[in-house]
């Protein structure tokens, strides 16, 4: 179980944000215990046991909202190590997106419990699951990024993070899988291996760590993802959670050097 507190002795807190969407979460067939992100701090924490990993997970609703979510985690979250997930979707699909999120993601997360409770209260049935606030409905649709436009947008969310000395590990796309029955746009599969070269391009050029899914992925078959769909299946959880440990082991080491 994820450890929320430094037990004192020789032991110290490190605290991992990852910035993404539906696959860090869990979905159905796939329970959040079976994430890569779960599976990955798991391992880690048996890799580093006098560490405490503490996790901090956030939903990136589109890459034109990044500064703002990092602000927002930055000040009040204060993590170490700051997971951006590039998704290749946003260079290929339009987005909708509420607005306010893009503003001040905190601030309506905080507004929205607070309504949902008010109406769940109300309805007598206390689901605040599906019930929706006026917060819900001011929703705009971004159209698919251009690469150079994407690019910026990852770039000044490093120099954010940088500017609080924190550290960044990127997060490439995975690969498209062409047997998904989704509705994607025609030319998005050839778009997730730009996206893929985006990412390791800024890796080069800004000296940041990079997790390369794509290239773990590519090593199987269709069974990394589930059935027709774009979604990753348990089996491909499990192979980015390896490439997760493994970049994070080294971002942690470099900050805690007894860990080594």
């Amino acid at each position: 179980m994820m450890k929320d507190r430094v037990q004192g002795g020789n032991s110290k807190s490190i605290k991992i944000l990852f910035l993404g969407q539906c696959l860090q979460y869990g979905y159905q067939n796939l329970d959040r215990s079976l994430t890569f992100v779960a599976l990955a701090i798991s391992n880690l924490e048996a890799r580093f046991p006098q560490l405490e990993l503490q996790l901090d997970l956030k939903q990136l609703y589109h890459p034109k909202g990044l500064k703002a979510i990092l602000r927002h985690r930055l000040l009040l979250s204060r993590p170490d190590i700051v997971v951006i997930s590039v998704i290749g979707s946003f260079a290929a699909v339009y987005t909708r997106v509420n607005l306010l999120y893009e503003i001040a993601p905190e601030v309506v997360d905080t507004a929205r419990s607070f309504l949902q409770k008010v109406e769940a209260k109300r309805s007598g049935t206390g689901d605040l699951v599906k019930s929706n606030t006026p917060i819900d409905k001011l929703f705009a649709l971004h159209p698919p990024l251009a690469l150079d436009e994407y690019e910026r947008l990852i770039m000044e969310g490093i120099e954010l993070c940088r500017t609080s000395a924190c550290r960044v590990v990127l997060m490439g796309p995975g690969r498209f899988n062409e047997d998904t029955n989704e509705n994607y746009a025609i030319p998005s599969p050839s778009l997730w291996p730009s996206v893929n070269e985006m990412v390791g391009r800024i890796g080069k050029s800004t000296n940041t760590a990079v997790i390369d899914v794509q290239s773990a992925l590519s090593e199987h078959g269709g069974e990394v993802f589930l059935p027709n769909n774009i979604r990753w299946s348990r089996v491909g959880h499990q192979i980015v959670a390896r490439e997760v440990e493994n970049v994070l082991a080294s971002q942690i080491m470099s900050l805690n050097p007894i860990a080594v």
